[in-house]
């Protein structure tokens, strides 16, 4: 299932533009990626072309467009690049809305080489963020559900459905693999922790806090005060998916 994602800046002529190309070159298997502009300029930034064809990417077609193009659309996600989320015009309908502010190229002063340099710089970061933002779905989720072998019980059962953690976590992997997503499960023993690509679940989804260590009652274990770890009894089985989402970058 393709998402679709809109890129908002001031101008639509360098950052939004940027991020827009770049994702419709890497991940165009998994995301159509759309850019406009608060206030869009009457063309693109010669700079911007020139960085993003050095990286491999052709602009032609590109051009700055206006946020009233998208205003009947709903998108999987809106990025705002620009550091307006106060003063933005209002954005079209989205599920999660980002913001992500990175630095205008159309302030940098200087020669030719200087302004080149700092359009290369915004490039990179770009690059970079969209990377980090949206390419969990291309790499795939690994799930990993570690667990003690001592006094807690293997199997940690969820408050709002009362159904056992590890059959939600093998009904999330389906899911995932059904929307082309490639995901892998690991149970290992150890402290308590549930975890997606390596970051303990509760950060990705702050919402949900552990409860007081099984070991001590004193701690809370989530950032390893006491060997005993965290506890799961009681996590809601909508949080849990509500992380693999996001983890997969979908929410």
């Amino acid at each position: 299932m393709t998402q679709e994602i809109l890129f908002v800046c001031n101008h639509n002529a360098g950052r939004s533009q940027m991020a827009e190309a770049y994702l419709n070159a890497r991940y165009r298997d998994r995301y159509a990626a759309f850019s406009a502009g608060n206030y869009p300029s009457a063309s693109m930034s010669e700079y911007t072309v020139r960085v993003m064809e050095e990286a491999g990417i052709p602009m032609t077609g590109h051009a700055p467009k206006s946020l009233a193009e998208f205003m009947d659309r709903q998108f999987d996600t809106i990025a705002r690049l620009c550091d307006c989320s106060g003063t933005c015009p209002v954005l079209p309908s989205a599920r999660r809305v980002i913001d992500h502010p990175i630095s205008d190229p159309s302030r940098f002063v200087g020669d030719d080489g200087d302004i080149i340099e700092g359009f290369r710089e915004v490039r990179d970061e770009v690059f970079a963020w969209v990377d980090e933002t949206f390419g969990a779905a291309a790499t795939g989720v690994a799930i990993t559900w570690q667990r003690p072998d001592g006094p807690m019980p293997p199997v940690v059962l969820c408050s709002d459905t009362n159904r056992p953690l590890q059959e939600v976590i093998r009904d999330i992997r389906s899911l995932l693999e059904k929307r082309g997503i490639p995901c892998t499960i690991t149970e290992e023993n150890g402290p308590m922790q549930l975890s997606f690509n390596g970051v303990p679940f509760e950060k990705i989804v702050p919402l949900y806090v552990p409860k007081t260590c099984s070991m001590c009652g004193s701690c809370d274990g989530s950032e390893g005060e006491c060997s005993g770890g965290r506890r799961y009894e009681g996590i809601p089985e909508s949080v849990v998916r509500l992380a693999a989402m996001r983890a997969a970058g979908l929410k």
